[in-house]
Order: structure tokens, then C-alpha cells, then sequence
């Protein structure tokens, strides 16, 4: 398995954060957005290989590859997902997600409209990604009222949309026939996403107490996802 790499401190804010949100229930969790972006190629690399472990000893350290490598080329996209609702799939093109763009293009057009027609209190979930984090993008929140959940970095296995991009992903590649150029790809992304139920997405949140619980149980490592 290929998890991000952990130093101390990852492992230390981790359990921290876990600590923190482990005894949140449903009613909390539904004030959340979990949002993130993510690489989909019109050739993905679907090899796999099967293998017989023990039971439980998926996330045994000696089993774990850690990397600090991610993304590719391909089709860029943004997406978040909440308890009962989720937000369009926001296609990023023409270069690189910078601060300035991810005000403009997505917290702007996407996160607050949406934050205004859910709910009354909001927590916007990103990762640590630098336009994410950039004072341009904290301002913008502020000044919104937007609150933003603090999030321990290197924790992809925390964050439920993770299921969604795979879930996407697989429902992308099997399309027959499946998208053989970029402009095929976009149109199979934005199809799919609106196509994947509610349900899951709802179950894949419910299951936010027992990642802590997991987290926790393991002191910060890796968790499996």
C-alpha cells in the first residue's frame, strides 16, 4: 500500500486532531464540507496486484510504501461533499490552481453560495495545499464568516471525498467505450459525479467517529481507507 510519508509531528498533529473530533456525532459532522481537488488521466494505470495477508495487517508497516508523490496530468477537478448534499464538479483548466484562483474560482462562486443555502453554521474542510492556506484565501473566509476546520496534514485517509474520487474514478473507466480524449474525459467526470448516490456519500461521513477511533488506536499512523 502507498500512504503518504509520516514524520512525528504528522503522527503527533494527527492523533491531536483525532482527539479532538473523535466524540462528534452526526449532527456535527453534517455542519461540514469536505472538499478537495484531484488528478483523473484519460489512460489511468488500473494494474493491480492481489495478495494473501493476514487479516488486520493491511496497514502493518511493513506493508506500507510512503511517498510524497501525487497527482499527474490529465484532467484537474474540484468537488465537496457534505451530509444530504454535495457541490457541482468544478473542472480546473488553463494552468495550475494558484491562491488567487481557488478564491475566484471556487470559494467564491462554489463554497459560499453553498454554505449560504445549507446551513446557518459551516465548516469548510480543505487540506494544507498552498492555495488553500494562502492569506488571500484566509481573508476571503473571514470576511465571509466561513469557518474553516483545522486539518492535520498528510491525512487523505481522514477525509471521506477520497472514497468519492475512487468511486468516480472506477465509474469513469467503465464506461463503454471510455474516454479516449480530454474533452471525452470532462464529459464522463461531470456525468458520473451527479450519478453517484447520496446514500454513500452520507455513509461515507457517518464513518467520520470511527476514523477517528482508528486513529487513535494506531497513535497517528497510517489508517486504512
Amino acid at each position: 500500500m502507498v500512504c503518504v510519508r509520516l514524520t512525528s509531528r504528522h503522527r503527533r498533529d494527527r492523533r491531536e486532531w483525532a482527539t479532538e473530533h473523535v466524540y462528534w456525532r452526526r449532527n456535527e459532522w453534517s455542519n461540514v464540507l469536505f472538499s478537495d481537488e484531484s488528478h483523473f488521466s484519460v489512460h489511468p494505470d488500473n494494474r493491480r496486484i492481489f495478495i494473501w495477508r493476514d487479516r488486520g495487517s493491511r496497514n502493518n508497516p511493513a506493508f506500507v510504501r510512503e511517498s510524497v508523490r501525487f497527482g499527474g496530468g490529465g484532467v484537474l477537478v474540484y468537488g465537496g461533499i457534505s451530509i444530504d448534499g454535495h457541490t457541482d464538479l468544478y473542472i480546473i483548466r488553463d494552468g495550475p490552481l494558484t491562491a488567487r484562483r481557488y478564491r475566484d474560482e471556487i470559494l467564491r462562486p462554489i463554497v459560499v453560495p453553498y454554505a449560504a443555502a445549507i446551513r446557518d453554521y459551516f465548516i469548510l474542510m480543505d487540506d494544507n495545499c498552498g492555495p488553500h492556506r494562502a492569506n488571500l484565501g484566509e481573508n476571503f473566509l473571514f470576511e465571509e464568516g466561513i469557518v474553516r476546520m483545522e486539518w492535520p496534514a498528510c491525512s487523505p485517509d481522514m477525509n471521506p471525498i477520497e472514497h468519492v474520487w475512487d468511486a468516480l474514478g472506477r465509474r469513469v473507466a467503465g464506461r463503454q467505450p471510455p474516454p479516449q480524449t480530454l474533452q471525452e474525459l470532462e464529459r464522463a467526470l461531470l456525468e458520473e459525479w451527479n450519478r453517484i448516490l447520496q446514500l454513500v456519500i452520507n455513509i461515507l461521513i457517518d464513518s467520520m467517529p470511527q476514523r477517528c477511533s482508528t486513529l487513535l488506536a494506531v497513535r497517528g499512523n497510517h489508517t486504512p481507507y
